[in-house]
């Protein structure tokens, strides 16, 4: 004979439909998301390891103010290295959509290393057709056969390409962020190349050739062929303007590393919210077997096993998980990958790729959401089933002695009804307040990111000291004669930049030589020797204080400085440095008078771009905060719709659970004549209280644990600004947990008016 206990399964199924669909959806929905989010890393990082050989990637890049020598190269590739020509011209790109301005970095056609991987088209052919990164031609709607104006001339382009060496598109390896609103990287061909009347600049990449092993032995082989470049620089009187190895170029790192992150951030979130659910389970059984305590004493008396009853009550949760997992999983490779591939594509410059299997996706969303929903309710339920069978048909299931009551307070009758139904429910409570407060901190993420980034946007003025900034390869010309500008207020100062080293990541630091009588940089103080002033976004970054001793770097020499800080100057634009001119003339061995920066609050645009190193502008500044809206600003208000439907679902569940468990106390007060609308406040006030102190004590725990992982990310960027969100955000997170709470109450009067009362004339003790 069959055990009939089977059959009780799709009568429960039946019974509590709505619950398990609930579930069952929000399971398969989430568990879809991660999986895919996992398959598509999977993919494109497999498609990314291998562009490095396909494509023949760099393992860094070096440039010189002017051409290298045949014999200093020839030096240098005695070093285990083969140099290749990656000559760039930089100019300005048209279109006729917008008025942005936007520069392009143009290559020719290179056969031999950081090869383009060719995503719509082809590569140009004539010498009026170009090749562009896709990712930038998406964000301003470029289409294979669009003609743009580059430096002026008429270009078709014919392709969109992903260049191995830059998955993300960073101007500058000392930039903050990536940008590819304002940022573009085209290929012509030789001819294309040559009519481009721009500046030229003289990039050589390198390859090992034997490869590094892992990033110990890149950093070493790194550090050991800079020194060999540096020495024969100065023996063949070449200037190094920059060495940027492979492995902390982020152009080529950072979005690998960002898909890495993202895995790992996955499938946190969704161990957790596994364990709240499981628990909601647990819960849920719990009272169901409190329900059904004299059918299970029946049943142990009539010569059911314990573990019988232990795998007939684990069956449901584990069921729906294990079902949830295999459509999610399903879901995953199909609709959630595309979804996270368009992602990541919409943020990076990524080659095409293959879908793989990926046996982590697996474990993580099918294997361990199985094994916590199994343990967790199996340790609820064997727990509850230890009582004997007397016991169960007595409806005693209280494992220790029967305490009295609190005694409450004189209050009001109702009232002390209210408070009762509150101690009862406690640790049903305490669940609602952990799924709030985990639902609260993806709710700060999503209201508090884009609040941070349009601050920045707005408060851009006010980060700097001067709104344009260039920086000039000397301060006199060809003929010997002093560079000057004829534009309004610019002033001289001097600019370099140094490192601040450290295992996470090294800083770029830019160390400014001011005039006493400055404009711009007012800082009035007696400057001892080595003694500085700090940028707030130091200060903010790296907790130093007034009197504490920094330690910077020079890039490409084997020379450090201590300097000590005596002051904190108000600029949010950058890791910087301030120091009298005297003393900085004395620290970098200048001479006096000396200047290599212009800074003004009008263009300067009367310099030869041939003396210019670089421009900093307020769109430098401000690109972090632009990219990042652009890349993640539609999918933060998804968020935010996700996580209404998330905390409703939660507060559905648990709702639910309370009124079933108290579902004899709400019969007796319908045969006390209590309606509908009285028997509801008792229940649903002590709840609504409950969900408003989650509601708030959840948005002050989101901003601070949001707060601490902004924190952890902008540690391994350049720049820094601080997670900010205001009141706004705060009563916009408040009152969208607390709406999806009313929609839930109104399903809940519903529920309470459905109690018959006989329940409670059934169910005597």
């Amino acid at each position: 004979m069959k055990n009939p206990l089977i059959k009780r399964v799709p009568r429960e199924l039946k019974g509590e439909w709505r619950k398990y669909l609930v579930i069952f959806l929000f399971l398969t929905l989430v568990i879809g998301f991660v999986s895919g989010m996992y398959v598509a890393n999977k993919s494109m990082l497999k498609a990314a390891d291998e562009s490095v050989e396909k494509y023949n990637r760099e393992d860094g890049y070096l440039q010189f103010s002017d051409p290298a020598s045949d014999e200093l190269i020839a030096v240098l590739e005695e070093n285990d290295v083969k140099i290749y020509e990656n000559f760039f011209k930089q100019t300005d790109e048209e279109l006729s959509s917008t008025k942005t301005e936007i520069e392009i970095r143009v290559y020719k056609i290179n056969d031999e290393v950081d090869k383009a991987s060719i995503l719509k088209g082809r590569l140009p052919e004539a010498a009026d057709e170009i090749a562009i990164d896709r990712m930038h031609a998406d964000n301003q709607n470029i289409k294979v056969g669009d003609t743009i104006k580059v430096g002026g001339n008429d270009f078709k382009v014919t392709g969109l390409v992903a260049l191995v060496n830059y998955s993300t598109l960073y101007k500058s390896a000392s930039d903050t962020m990536f940008d590819a609103i304002t940022f573009d990287v085209g290929i012509v061909t030789k001819e294309g190349f040559e009519k481009l009347d721009t500046k030229l600049y003289y990039r050589y990449a390198w390859t090992y050739n034997d490869k590094p092993e892992d990033d110990k032995e890149k950093k070493q082989m790194g550090d050991d062929f800079m020194e060999k470049v540096v020495e024969a620089s100065l023996e063949y009187g070449a200037q190094i303007e920059e060495f940027v190895p492979a492995y902390i170029n982020q152009a080529i790192i950072f979005a690998t590393s960002d898909m890495g992150k993202d895995m790992a951030m996955g499938g946190v979130l969704l161990d957790i919210l596994i364990v709240v659910l499981a628990f909601i389970f647990a819960i849920t059984i719990n009272n169901t077997i409190a329900k059904e305590s004299a059918v299970i004493g029946t049943l142990r008396a009539s010569g059911y096993t314990r573990g019988e009853l232990v795998r007939h009550y684990m069956t449901m949760p584990v069921l729906v998980t294990l079902i949830a997992a295999i459509v999610g999983n399903i879901l995953g490779y199909t609709l959630f990958k595309d979804t996270v591939v368009n992602m990541y594509y919409n943020s990076y410059s990524l080659p095409a790729y293959e879908t793989v299997w990926s046996s982590e996706a697996f474990l993580k969303t099918t294997v361990i959401p199985v094994i916590i929903m199994f343990f967790v309710n199996l340790f609820v339920i064997v727990k509850k089933l230890k009582l004997s069978p007397l016991r169960f048909i007595r409806r005693d299931l209280k494992k220790t002695k029967r305490k009295k009551a609190m005694r409450l307070p004189r209050w009001k009758f109702l009232a002390r009804f209210k408070t009762r139904i509150f101690l009862q429910n406690l640790p049903n409570y305490f669940v609602l307040l952990l799924g709030i407060s985990f639902v609260s901190i993806m709710m700060s993420m999503a209201i508090g990111m884009p609040q941070t980034l349009k601050y920045y946007q707005d408060h851009v003025d006010d980060m700097m000291f001067a709104k344009y900034q260039v920086m000039l390869k000397y301060d006199t010309d060809i003929m010997g004669n002093e560079i000057t500008t004829d534009v309004e207020g610019a002033e001289k100062i001097n600019m370099t930049e140094l490192v601040r080293l450290s295992d996470v990541y090294d800083e770029d630091v830019s160390v400014y030589g001011f005039s006493s009588d400055s404009r711009y940089i007012k800082i009035k103080d007696d400057f001892g020797e080595n003694e500085v002033y700090i940028s707030t976004a130091y200060e903010g970054k790296y907790k130093v204080k007034v009197g504490d001793k920094i330690k910077l770097d020079e890039k490409y020499e084997n020379k450090n400085y201590e300097f000590k800080v005596i002051g904190i100057y108000d600029y949010d634009g950058g890791i910087a440095v301030f120091m009298p001119n005297d003393n900085y003339t004395k620290v970098f061995d200048k001479k006096e008078g000396s200047f290599n920066c212009y800074i003004s609050d009008n263009r300067i645009d009367d310099i030869d771009e041939n003396y210019i190193i670089k421009e900093i502008t307020e769109k430098d500044i401000k690109k972090m905060a632009d990219q990042l809206d652009h890349s993640m600003g539609a999918y933060m208000t998804y968020f935010q719709y996700l996580c209404i439907i998330l905390s409703a679902v939660l507060i559905y569940l648990l709702t639910k659970i309370i009124i079933e468990k108290n579902e004899n106390p709400i019969s007796m007060v319908k045969i006390l004549g209590y309606n509908t609308k009285e028997i509801s406040s008792l229940y649903i006030q002590p709840t609504t209280w409950v969900v408003l102190i989650s509601d708030f004590i959840g948005a002050v725990a989101g901003y601070f644990v949001i707060d601490a992982m902004w924190k952890k990310i902008i540690m391994q960027l350049g720049g820094w600004f601080a997670f900010t969100m205001n009141a706004a955000g705060f009563a916009k997170e408040i009152i969208f947990i607390f709406i999806s709470y009313l929609i839930v109450m109104l399903i809940d009067v519903k529920r309470i008016k459905k109690v018959p009362m006989d329940t409670a004339l059934k169910n005597v003790e």
